[in-house]
């Protein structure tokens, strides 16, 4: 983070922020996974935006929209892993819908870092690092991973192909290049 970051807590996502001593810019959602004691400590500093707990978008969606509604270029998703597996299968779909719009967006824990791309891409880490790739939205074609373990060239991964699962970096520098895929 960096003093251009706007910090938006959705929800239950203030408590964590707060255990990190890190108080939002936004606070929003239908708080129904608030800490009574973080929401006293946000709400007075926070813009406060409360939705009703019926509502057509998770709480995640709504901080996705307003991030891209403040001008966002790029969003950072923290603690959208949790408990609930809908809402993380949800959580990838705002993913989806951050690369339609040009935005590069990721979901970050503990120990994942989660994106979507559609064009080719270089991935940095240390020898040792594992990372895992699958193909999203449609097939991948003309796959071909260099810099890892387990080398591709040239593979069409379908959706559902798991033989992209837990490669190695052996390099810092891992080229992810595809002709067609998501």
């Amino acid at each position: 983070m960096n003093e251009e970051s706007i910090i938006i807590a959705a929800d239950g996502g203030a408590n964590v922020l707060l255990k990190h001593k890190i108080h939002p810019d936004y606070l929003l959602g239908d708080f129904d996974s608030i800490d009574e004691k973080a929401y006293a400590e946000t709400s007075n500093s926070s813009k406060t935006i409360r939705f009703p707990k019926e509502k057509d978008y998770t709480d995640s969606h709504i901080a996705f929209n307003k991030a891209i509604e403040l001008g966002a270029t790029e969003i950072i998703f923290l603690g959208c892993t949790g408990k609930r597996i809908d809402h993380f299968f949800a959580n990838l779909c705002i993913l989806y819908e951050g690369l339609k719009k040009s935005v590069d967006c990721r979901i970050v824990d503990e120990y994942n870092e989660i994106y979507i791309i559609d064009k080719p891409t270089d991935i940095f880490g240390k020898k040792g690092d594992v990372f895992s790739l699958f193909s999203y939205i449609e097939d991948t074609y003309d796959l071909t991973i260099e810099g890892v373990k387990y080398k591709l060239k040239n593979f069409n991964l379908s959706q559902g192909d798991n033989l992209t699962v837990s490669n190695e970096f052996m390099e810092d520098k891992v080229s992810i290049i595809f002709s067609k895929g998501c």
